[in-house]
């Protein structure tokens, strides 16, 4: 089990102050270490005052199949929960508003989007792929 962190949800992205109206991010994890249950790939940091209105993720991985949800630091399943995912299956699109009657999730801390391994159920966890993350989130002034 550990915690990976792509380039754009490292401590270095742009803040708040930078980021007003629509917000597109796009992130890649390229995997250089085999991957176990348990792993946590933080991909795009979201500010306070956040709210995601779009979340997309994927995988190129070479192992073929395994568990994963779409979260955050305060629940792991916040945007997709517990799903199966084989190679070659392109994008998914994240709910972002689970129920109609529920507004979207503002952040009131910066937090990351992840992507959570729950089960790897090859028996080769081999090196290679990526994992892929797009987000759009509005932010006011």
């Amino acid at each position: 089990m550990a915690t990976y962190t792509a380039t754009a949800a490292q401590s270095t992205s742009p803040h708040k102050g930078l980021r007003v109206g629509l917000v597109g991010v796009r992130s890649t994890y390229s995997i250089a270490a085999t991957i176990s249950a348990g792993d946590v790939f933080q991909m795009v940091k979201v500010p306070a005052g956040a709210t995601p209105i779009f979340v997309q993720f994927g995988s190129s991985n070479n192992t073929p199949s395994f568990i994963m949800e779409v979260g955050d630091g305060i629940s792991t399943a916040r945007y997709y929960s517990v799903d199966s995912y084989s190679i070659a299956q392109g994008m998914r699109l994240a709910n972002v508003n689970k129920a109609v009657i529920l507004p979207p999730y503002t952040y009131s801390v910066d937090d990351t989007i992840d992507i959570i391994l729950s089960t790897i159920t090859a028996s080769d966890q081999t090196t290679g792929g990526a994992f892929y993350m797009n987000v759009i989130f509005s932010m006011d002034p």
